[in-house]
């Protein structure tokens, strides 16, 4: 006798669903859709969320897994890596809501501060960006993959949580990861305050 639906691992799931089993995919469907419903409704500033429905960004990463899933762009090799994949196709679809909202309305991040009659901007100034770019540049270089995209996840304002989902990675070696790049940068600050 088959076990039900919903004691089956998830990557059994996705391979029945990637052979066109509906029922393989309704309970992809129904095993995750209220976690990441809440964790998109938890990552949406409270102005966007007026905006923008957790519940279609949710939607809307669903379709493209389900898209992926039918072409078999997906590989699970561990145990977790479903929900993993699907945090970050959430939040994929959360963040480029965000840039798009950004852009649409890009006079609440400019936001001009009057201070005693003058207009005071604040967005960096061209050699302060440019500064900024070439340090973080520096500090980039050397880096290994993985610590490099810790560090862009983190300078991008993601959780641990978020950063273990995105790069498929246990909460403590993102931990480690970051230790490890702190060291590199203070290390980097005191060899620039010798020379």
């Amino acid at each position: 006798m088959e076990p039900h639906l919903s004691q089956i691992p998830s990557d059994q799931l996705l391979l029945r669903c990637e052979q066109g089993d509906e029922g393989a995919s309704q309970e992809i469907f129904e095993r995750y859709l209220a976690r990441l419903t809440a964790l998109a409704r938890s990552r949406l500033a409270s102005r966007l969320a007026r905006r923008t429905d957790p519940e279609d960004i949710v939607l809307s990463a669903y379709r493209s897994f389900f898209v992926g899933a039918r072409d078999s762009r997906f590989v699970l090799q561990r145990s977790g890596d479903l929900w993993r994949l699907l945090v970050s196709i959430t939040l994929h679809k959360l963040y480029r809501q965000v840039k798009k909202h950004s852009a649409e309305s890009r006079d609440v991040q400019r936001e001009e501060i009057l201070l005693e009659g003058f207009a005071v901007s604040q967005e960096p100034t061209a050699e302060a960006a440019i500064a900024l770019a070439d340090e973080l540049e520096a500090i980039l270089k050397p880096l290994d993959p993985l610590l490099r995209r810790v560090l862009e996840l983190r300078l991008q304002g993601q959780s641990l949580e978020e950063i273990a989902a995105i790069t498929m990675r246990s909460e403590r070696t993102v931990r480690r990861s970051l230790a490890e790049l702190r060291d590199a940068i203070a290390s980097r600050r005191e060899k620039d305050a010798d020379d």
